[in-house]
């Protein structure tokens, strides 16, 4: 798999420019009080791993989706099923939910879409983020620069938008995304959305709230946590 290189200089070009642009339409925006995407890589690549966890450590049940944010199946399943599943499940305490980021290489804004997704998540935006990239997919996708797109985003979600730019221009999740990219690979998993229920059960496509419910609840009697 090809990954993006080398858009840093254009990214702080497009940071410029946003900045003019939003505080134009907004001059009591309150960029100043953003939240600030952190510089240090550790805490940026650290923040963002647990930032794409929803739920309690103590569930009982892990679910694990792997996703792609240009994909069309994936974006139906949050549609149609996602929210129903948090409510039932990750509210109540019953299940942890994680989301994996595996851009198909057939699919050219996936990388820098979970780029957003992860760079926003490092200030405890990424669920935001990834309904609003899922919601407007045809927007970014058919953008010419989606970055521009992305950075909208960004600031409409209160983060600031110039060290967002520098995050998602410098590729500063690659080792995250490199990272979850080759861990699914190795699983020999090829396809998105594919999801996995207490480490063990898999469930592939943009499945139906009803087999999640069946596949969750038995595995939740037999540990004793229905």
């Amino acid at each position: 798999m090809r990954f993006p290189t080398g858009r840093s200089s254009r990214g702080v070009l497009v940071t410029a420019s946003l900045l003019s642009a939003l505080a134009a339409a907004n001059p009591q925006s309150g960029l100043a009080q953003a939240a600030v995407v952190p510089d240090d890589a550790t805490a940026l690549i650290s923040r963002a791993d647990r930032g794409r966890v929803l739920g309690s450590d103590e569930a009982p049940i892990r679910v694990v989706e792997i996703s792609d944010f240009e994909c069309p199946f994936c974006a139906r399943f949050n549609r149609e099923t996602f929210h129903a599943l948090d409510s039932l499940y990750v509210k109540t305490g019953k299940v942890q939910y994680v989301w994996i980021g595996f851009p198909n290489p057939s699919h050219p804004r996936a990388f820098p879409a979970i780029e957003a997704a992860f760079c926003a998540g490092s200030v405890g935006k990424f669920w935001q983020m990834h309904d609003l990239l899922f919601n407007n997919q045809s927007e970014w996708i058919d953008a010419p620069n989606p970055n521009e797109v992305f950075a909208r985003f960004a600031s409409g979600l209160g983060i600031d938008v110039a060290s967002f730019a520098v995050c998602i221009g410098h590729d500063r999740m690659a080792p995250l995304i490199v990272r979850d990219y080759e861990g699914v690979v190795r699983a020999g998993i090829t396809q998105t959305p594919f999801f996995i229920v207490a480490d063990s059960v898999p469930i592939v496509g943009a499945a139906p709230l009803e087999q999640f419910v069946e596949a969750i609840d038995d595995l939740l009697e037999l540990k004793g946590g229905r």
